[in-house]
């Protein structure tokens, strides 16, 4: 691990590591979250049993790769696929704190993104902390990302492949495209709303958050319990593989486009880094320079892409705002995999 850090990690960074907190504190974190934990599964369960997703919404294939064969991979294809043609291929990887959910939370998503940009979509599934704290995560994204990629069963065009994420989900796609099977395979990444710096702890991070009077952000409590779930003590917080940002550029993707949310804690570090990215300034309206492009969502929070348990009402005012930018991320998601 030291070793790989060396290589993907900048120069500038030197390791600052996570300190262990108090045993009051790990106490709260460990009952907090694997109630959270707890109370989500069985609301998921409850949920898909009472309200099943649509024939048009579920997966085309549902996969075990030996790599992995603990998790499953959902595969969509387009409509009106010719088995004659190789697609493009996205890989989706949900979000949910390191912590929470299945790639079945994304099926919504993954199924509209294969209609809108004719990819076959891919929509991976990770070993949750505290069970499985970091750097596990990344290597099972990056190892059924291999699998899938050596698949012949699956019609992949290997020189048009993307890959993006939600939340944590973001963090996992842009840390695990640097590892030596991605690197270069990844041509471009689409991480909405991520996690990119975990230099500082949560509190910290509210300390410095420059955004106040909109809604109340919901990772202001919960993101303690992610950060103790999936950061073990003395773990170099500057890590390449977790904290995104300290990467050297040449080990990223060569397309990467942020998609951020006003009211969101981890909206600052996003910004930072794609600016850092495209040597411009730290700036918070949209921008396109190159190949790196950032958008803010305006009046969103954390999650802003998901609807689950909303009233309709709520619910079709959230579309309306994500309409606008998915057609931007489809529509540079083309140019980048255009070849």
């Amino acid at each position: 691990m030291e070793e790989i850090v060396k290589t993907l990690g900048r120069e500038d960074a030197p390791p600052f590591l996570k300190v262990r907190l108090s045993f009051p504190h790990r106490l709260n974190c460990f009952i907090r979250l694997w109630c959270f934990k707890i109370v989500a599964y069985i609301v998921f369960a409850i949920h898909r049993y009472w309200y099943p997703s649509p024939p048009s919404l579920r997966p085309t294939l549902v996969k075990r790769y030996p790599s992995r064969p603990g998790l499953q991979v959902r595969i969509f294809y387009p409509p009106n696929h010719s088995s004659q043609n190789l697609l493009p291929l996205y890989l989706d990887i949900h979000g949910g704190g390191f912590a929470l959910c299945d790639p079945d939370i994304d099926d919504e998503f993954c199924a509209m993104w294969a209609r809108r940009t004719g990819c076959l979509v891919a929509s991976l599934d990770y070993s949750k902390a505290p069970l499985y704290p970091f750097p596990t995560a990344v290597y099972d994204v990056a190892a059924l990302a291999e699998a899938v990629l050596a698949d012949e069963s699956l019609p992949i065009d290997k020189t048009r492949v993307a890959m993006g994420g939600f939340s944590a989900g973001g963090n996992l796609a842009l840390s695990a495209s640097q590892l030596p099977g991605l690197k270069g395979t990844i041509k471009a990444a689409v991480p909405f709303y991520p996690v990119v710096n975990f230099d500082h702890p949560p509190d910290e991070k509210m300390r410095r958050c420059p955004y106040t009077g909109g809604p109340r952000d919901g990772l202001a409590d919960t993101s303690f319990w992610f950060d103790w779930a999936y950061l073990p003590p003395g773990q170099n917080r500057r890590n390449p593989l977790l904290s995104p940002c300290y990467a050297k550029r040449e080990n990223l993707p060569p397309w990467i486009y942020i998609i951020g949310a006003e009211w969101d804690l981890l909206r600052l570090e996003a910004q930072k880094m794609i600016c850092e990215l495209a040597d411009v300034e730290l700036q918070e309206e949209d921008f396109e320079k190159g190949t790196y492009k950032w958008t803010l969502a305006k009046g969103c929070t954390h999650g802003f892409t998901h609807h689950f348990g909303q009233k309709p009402e709520k619910r079709k005012r959230r579309e309306a705002k994500c309409e606008p930018i998915l057609d931007q991320a489809v529509e540079w998601l083309g140019k980048a995999l255009a070849g």
